[in-house]
C-alpha cells in the first residue's frame, strides 16, 4: 500500500470517526461497499479501492464487485460499438453525458423516436460513472416503482419505504429509462416526483447526476412543477427524430 493511499486512507477514518486496524487501516464503511479486491491485486493489494487525484476514493479498476447492484456491467460500455452506425442523435446523447460525467454533477432528459440509442448511451455511461469511481445505477421506471412498493411486504413498512427512497435521491449517478411507458398510479406518480424533485436541487448545488430517458415528452408524463424543475435552463433536455436503428 503506497504512503499516499495511506494518508487518505488515515484521513477519512478520522473525519468519519472510524477506528483504525493497526495492521490493515482500511475505510470500512467504502469498503464494505465496494468489497474487496481479488487476491494479491498489485493495484490496490487487496483492499478494492484506490485514491483519486482529488482526494477522494475510486473503485480499483480490477475490483469484481465494483457493478454489482449497479443495474450494468462492463460489457454496457461497449454497446454502442455494435450499432449499425453514428447517428448525429447519438452523437448529441454522448455529447450531452460526456458533458456531467466530466463536470460530475448535472441533470439531463432524453426523449424522442424509439431505437434511435437512448437506452444504449445510458446505459454505456452508467458504467463510465462507475469506472470514474461515482455509485451510479441504472434502473428502469417499473423497477424502480416495483423496488419501492415492495417496501411495504416488509415488516418496516413506511420506514424502509423511506430508505430506499434515499437511495435514489443520493446516488452519484442515477439513470432512470422507460419513463412513462408504463401508466403510472398515484403511488408511482408521487414517488417519481420526489426523487426528480430532490435531485433537481442536488444537481444545482451538490455532485450528483441524473439522467432521464423516455419516448415522451416530460409534458406528457409529469405535472407541471416537475416539468417545470426538468426544463430548467440550467438542465439539458435532448429532443430527437431519427430513423429506429434496429430496422
Amino acid at each position: 500500500m503506497t504512503e499516499s493511499l495511506k494518508k487518505h486512507i488515515q484521513e477519512f477514518c478520522e473525519v468519519n470517526g472510524i477506528s483504525l486496524d493497526a495492521a490493515s487501516i482500511i475505510p470500512e464503511k467504502r469498503a464494505i461497499d465496494y468489497g474487496y479486491c481479488v487476491p494479491g491485486c498489485e493495484v490496490c493489494q487487496g483492499l478494492g479501492l484506490i485514491a483519486s487525484d482529488d482526494g477522494g476514493w475510486v473503485a480499483c479498476p480490477n475490483n469484481p464487485r465494483r457493478f454489482y447492484g449497479s443495474g450494468v456491467s462492463e460489457s454496457d460500455a461497449q454497446l454502442w460499438q455494435v450499432l449499425p452506425q453514428k447517428t448525429k442523435a447519438v452523437e448529441r446523447i454522448m455529447d450531452a453525458l460526456n458533458a456531467v460525467l466530466q463536470a460530475r454533477k448535472g441533470f439531463v432528459y432524453i426523449h424522442g423516436t424509439p431505437g434511435i440509442g437512448k437506452t444504449v448511451c445510458a446505459r454505456a455511461f452508467t458504467v463510465e460513472a462507475i469506472q470514474a469511481g461515482m455509485r451510479a445505477l441504472y434502473t428502469r421506471q417499473s423497477e424502480l416503482i416495483n423496488h419501492l412498493r415492495a417496501s411495504y411486504d416488509t415488516e418496516r413498512g413506511q420506514e424502509e419505504y423511506q430508505t430506499r427512497l434515499r437511495l435514489y435521491k443520493d446516488i452519484d449517478w442515477l439513470t432512470i429509462d422507460e419513463l412513462g411507458r408504463d401508466r403510472m398510479n398515484d403511488f408511482a406518480r408521487e414517488s417519481l416526483a420526489e426523487i426528480i424533485d430532490a435531485r433537481y436541487t442536488s444537481a444545482l448545488s451538490r455532485n450528483k447526476v441524473t439522467i432521464l430517458v423516455s419516448n415522451f415528452a416530460p409534458e406528457e408524463i409529469f405535472p407541471a412543477y416537475i416539468v417545470d424543475r426538468v426544463r430548467d435552463k440550467q438542465n439539458v433536455v435532448l429532443a430527437l427524430q431519427g430513423r429506429s436503428l434496429r430496422l
